[in-house]
């Protein structure tokens, strides 16, 4: 189900979202890319009683949310979050997709992006459109000494993991309107051969407070 308009789609990472909030920074980003291209904003979601979060992006600048819920995703599971995102890009086809460079997004965005058949960058601390309207993504490499410039000109979405604190959030504003597009939770998913149990999330030792958000 290819939509006429392009979409811009952002991964929904809420866990620590009080510390954590390059979701919004990136449907921040989006925004300004979508505008440019005439494109619509979309932020994937999936998870248990998330309806909190659904109004928060539209809030921020969401046109439309991509919502699975189910109890059986209150707990993230790399392999069936994998499988059921990619089930949402294959019927939608986004153009475009940005991950958060968090603990999670860097463990999901190349799965993501090898069961796509697509391309990704890594760590990006800037995103722009170049003259062909692609996207142009800017990450360390080398060490952090030099900056590449990269385009995925062939392969869709073009896929890009980004650094917390890259880019400023819009301002909150209750009064958006946004489409919630809701998708049943899959009858057949991979068999997890993991489980979380439970999880305790504390800063590496000698990490500096500034980035103890990261």
């Amino acid at each position: 189900m290819m939509d006429a308009k392009r979409n811009i789609w952002v991964f929904g990472d809420y866990r620590n979202y009080f510390q954590n909030r390059v979701t919004l920074q990136l449907l921040s980003r989006a925004a300004d890319l979508a505008s440019k291209i005439d494109a619509a904003v979309g932020a994937v979601l999936l998870g248990s009683s998330v309806n909190e979060y659904v109004n928060e992006y539209i809030s921020h600048g969401a046109q439309k949310v991509f919502l699975i819920e189910h109890p059986s995703l209150a707990n993230y599971s790399i392999e069936t979050y994998s499988a059921l995102i990619e089930g949402l890009a294959r019927k939608y086809q986004p153009d475009i997709f940005l991950i958060g460079a968090t603990s999670f997004g860097r463990e999901l965005a190349p799965r993501l992006a090898k069961r796509l058949r697509t391309g990704l960058t890594a760590d990006c601390i800037r995103l722009d459109l170049n003259a062909d309207g692609l996207l142009e993504q800017t990450a360390p490499s080398f060490g952090g000494n030099l900056l590449a410039r990269i385009v995925t000109p062939v392969c869709r979405p073009q896929m890009a993991t980004i650094r917390p604190g890259s880019f400023q959030e819009i301002p909150h504003d209750s009064t958006r309107q946004g489409m919630v597009i809701c998708e049943p939770m899959p009858e057949k998913l991979p068999k997890e051969r993991m489980r979380l149990i439970d999880y305790e999330r504390k800063p590496p030792r000698g990490q500096k407070i500034e980035d103890a958000r990261v």
